[in-house]
């Protein structure tokens, strides 16, 4: 017998995450957030406003002139690629910036992943190696800031590895320095903003081939596992059989969500 359902259940011996609901890095009082709450900051893009948006990026254009001349701050431009054909691999990309040169780069395959996990693995990549310098302010320039908040999150989720990699290097960095801090901005990859749009283009230039068992993320096997039911939802009700046994003829029909999307399983 074959089925979506069942699919789904088999499709689980692929997983190649981890999860910890024990770690101390969830007791609440313990988070990094609940111990280091000024040392985090994340400063959104309202891409919907035009006025809104050039701020931003004139904010953007300030700091990383005033970073060019001060050797205490770190700018981190991250970016992810995800390519469609099921034999390539996510490529996750981070430039690394001191005093106006780029002074290291990363870029590293993410397996099979969502455009979040990809996006968490390229901030975690980032932030762990920043950390690791001599700087008082690291700035990470990301096109999602989804994705920066779930890094110092460290509760279960899909990437919930990436996100206590992240927190660990940062709980020991802010540790007796007080002085020190970490600012994610938005940056929306379609506004091709300087350093950002370089690594965007060093990420989506470059194909990494699958192995045969690349690493594999829980969202990544439950967007599959959607798209698969929904599709055999579709053909059930396409069938001159099924109509008029049921009051709604196409799925999409009866299954919105407010973004006029399907609701997955």
């Amino acid at each position: 017998m074959k089925s979506p359902l069942l699919d789904t259940e088999a499709s689980l011996l692929n997983l190649t995450e981890h999860f910890d609901s024990l770690h101390p890095e969830i007791r609440p009082g313990c988070r990094l957030l609940d111990n280091f709450p000024d040392h985090v900051s994340f400063y959104p893009c309202d891409c919907s406003n035009g006025r809104t948006r050039k701020l931003q990026f004139d904010a953007l254009d300030r700091l990383c002139h005033e970073a060019s001349s001060d050797p205490s701050t770190l700018v981190v431009a991250t970016d992810a690629s995800m390519i469609p054909p099921r034999n390539m691999q996510a490529v996750s990309v981070a430039h690394f910036w001191r005093l106006g040169e780029q002074v290291l780069s990363s870029k590293v395959p993410a397996g099979r992943a969502t455009a979040l996990d990809v996006e968490l693995f390229v901030i975690r990549l980032g932030v762990v190696k920043a950390t690791s310098f001599d700087v008082k302010r690291i700035i990470i320039i990301t096109d999602s800031l989804t994705a920066a908040r779930r890094a110092v999150d460290a509760s279960v989720h899909s990437g919930q590895a990436h996100s206590l990699a992240i927190v660990q290097a940062l709980r020991g960095w802010f540790t007796n320095h007080p002085d020190r801090s970490i600012h994610f901005w938005d940056c929306p990859s379609k506004a091709q903003w300087s350093l950002h749009f370089l690594a965007h283009e060093d990420a989506t230039s470059t194909k990494i081939a699958a192995r045969r068992h690349p690493a594999t993320s829980l969202d990544a096997l439950r967007s599959k596992s959607a798209a698969a039911c929904l599709d055999a939802w579709r053909t059930s009700f396409a069938r001159p059989s099924s109509q008029g046994r049921y009051r709604w003829k196409h799925v999409d029909t009866f299954l919105p969500t407010a973004a006029g999307l399907p609701i997955f399983p």
